[in-house]
């Protein structure tokens, strides 16, 4: 009896047997892909990044061992230490003796690329941000052209504070580097201005020579008037008529020098600084302002004001409202809360957030007790009131004025 073939049985056949065959191929397959290794150096920066400083320096220790580029490790490996010490984990554990001295020598051989990346990662803004300044600032001197060169191309710009800090903290042995830089003719004019502040701002007398050198080497008049600032600091009082007469000047750069050395003066030209609240330069106003806090007098609260309604940027209309309350605090502005009422209700301030900021300074404890106080005839809480419920529309200065009426009730 012979068989009889199916037609297509042989083919059905065959695909059983390549659709069984297959999973198993799938698994050999799978089986056979190297495991993925992660590594110590992995683990040790996740563990830093994480606040886990004290099991990040046992995974570093190792990477520092095992990888064939030290720089990375080497780096980490010196911010773990800092950070279980600054944090206080290495005492609880009883290794801050070992972490210490460990830390000394790794700064001690701190070299270019670990620097590098030290400050490569300051501007990722990590938890480990304060202890990466610390140990460039122990590095000291050879940390200097490595910080200065990120400022002068401007990498890292959301540090930029940090490095003025790591500079200042390095302090004397920085100042050599500095004013090489800021005599550079590739370092860009505001950072020259940010360098000689910074010189200016470490006090050290010996860089007076420098920068006397410096400042007959430029023609840029706004970092001659800056350097005049460091002079002044630096014991040099022959400076201070210089920066007076820098008020005046014609370029706004000298005049944005001038203005922020104000706060520095011993003698202060107040007829000059309440002139300047005028400035067409924004800046300037600004420094003003904030020198006249330190400075107060009762002729400037013109000046003050005007500020809060000229289109003043809001870092300047902040300064001139902290110096108007301060004025008030202090007995230096009488009749100022009269005064910001009538400001308020002005047709001509169409600007919601003038009137807001004008009601918030209205609303502070030296305001709310002048309004208390003024004569009755000049009815200032029903003026409030009336300018409340007839004239104001914008929601937010509605809600801070009821506020205000509240507390007057």
């Amino acid at each position: 009896m012979s068989l009889i073939e199916i037609p297509g049985g042989k083919d059905k056949r065959n695909m059983k047997k390549l659709l069984m065959i297959l999973p198993l191929l799938g698994v050999v397959i799978f089986g056979c892909q190297p495991e993925q290794v992660i590594t110590q150096l992995e683990v040790g920066r996740g563990k830093l990044y994480a606040g886990l400083s004290l099991e990040a320096v046992q995974h570093l220790e190792r990477a520092v061992q095992e990888e064939q580029n030290k720089v990375e490790p080497r780096a980490l490996l010196i911010l773990a230490y800092s950070n279980a010490i600054s944090t206080g984990a290495a005492r609880t554990h009883n290794v801050e003796t070992r972490y210490q001295s460990e830390r000394a020598r790794g700064v001690s051989e701190l070299g270019e690329y670990e620097m590098k990346r030290i400050l490569h990662i300051l501007g990722e803004r990590h938890r480990v941000q304060k202890d990466a300044i610390q140990v460039l600032i122990d590095k000291g001197a050879p940390a200097v052209p490595f910080v200065l060169e990120d400022l002068v191309k401007n990498r890292y710009r959301n540090v930029h504070s940090d490095f003025v800090q790591i500079l200042m903290g390095i302090g004397s042995p920085a100042i050599k580097d500095i004013l090489e830089a800021a005599g550079d003719s590739k370092t860009p004019a505001p950072v020259k201005i940010q360098l000689v502040r910074i010189v200016g701002d470490i006090g050290d007398a010996s860089a007076a020579a420098g920068l006397e050198a410096l400042q007959n080497a430029t023609t840029d008049e706004g970092l001659k008037m800056e350097i005049n600032t460091a002079l002044y600091h630096l014991g040099n009082e022959e400076s201070e008529d210089r920066i007076v007469a820098g008020l005046g000047d014609d370029n706004p750069v000298v005049r944005r020098a001038a203005a922020k050395s104000m706060m520095y003066l011993k003698e202060h030209p107040t007829d000059k600084l309440i002139a300047a609240l005028d400035d067409s330069d924004d800046t300037v106003r600004m420094d003003i302002a904030l020198a006249l806090r330190k400075y107060p007098d009762a002729g400037a609260v013109t000046g003050l004001l005007a500020i809060l309604t000229n289109g003043s940027s809001l870092h300047t209309k902040q300064a001139a409202i902290d110096t108007l309350n301060h004025y008030a605090e202090n007995g230096y502005a009488d009749g100022l809360a009269g005064r910001l009422i009538v400001l308020l209700t002005d047709p001509e301030v169409i600007d919601h957030e003038d009137r807001l900021r004008i009601v918030q300074l209205l609303k502070k404890p030296a305001l709310v007790k002048q309004i208390e106080e003024a004569d009755q005839y000049d009815n200032l809480p029903h003026k409030l009131d009336l300018f409340f419920r007839e004239t104001e529309t914008n929601d937010m200065v509605k809600d801070a004025l009821n506020e205000l009426l509240l507390v007057l009730n």
